[in-house]
């Protein structure tokens, strides 16, 4: 399964703070690459970590799932899209909690626990029904695990 992960972060954030969420998403992308569905092969996540002042600007939006679908994006440099078997979804990450982060390790703790709970609370779109969640869900706590990012008591 293909894994995008599309990062909107305040300024406020230190260097090891963005460096962790791109450690995340790459641990993320090339773990999810085994895991595969006959319903999802793109799961596309946006990433959202913004100070209270901006949240306002960046509600999370209902996940999305596109079976098989050309978007047309206006004034894009490839103004069709195709959507097959893809999955949006939005994942809010606590800003006072991760901004007091001090260090990587903390800061990828704290992404991977809210991931798995994200995870966890995701209403799923109605075609999605006999999607297999649980097997993702699973995958997920793994790829955390076994990269010692969490242990099994972090996530119940």
């Amino acid at each position: 399964m293909k894994t995008i992960v599309g990062v909107v972060m305040s300024r406020e954030f230190s260097r090891f703070h963005s460096n962790a969420v791109y450690t995340f998403e790459k641990m993320l992308s090339d773990g999810l690459l085994v895991f595969k569905s006959d319903l999802i092969e793109t799961i596309s996540i946006r990433l959202i970590c913004v100070s209270p002042i901006f949240s306002k600007f960046f509600k999370p939006v209902r996940p999305k799932y596109y079976e098989d679908k050309i978007l047309k994006i206006r004034g894009s440099v490839a103004p069709e899209v195709r959507m097959f078997k893809c999955l949006l979804a939005d994942f809010i990450v606590d800003f006072d909690t991760y901004f007091n982060a001090s260090n990587k390790e903390e800061c990828l703790k704290i992404l991977a626990v809210s991931f798995v709970e994200f995870w966890k609370s995701l209403k799923y779109p109605g075609k999605l029904k006999k999607f297999e969640k649980d097997k993702l869900l699973q995958a997920v706590k793994d790829i955390f695990i076994k990269n010692g990012i969490i242990s099994v008591d972090d996530i119940i």
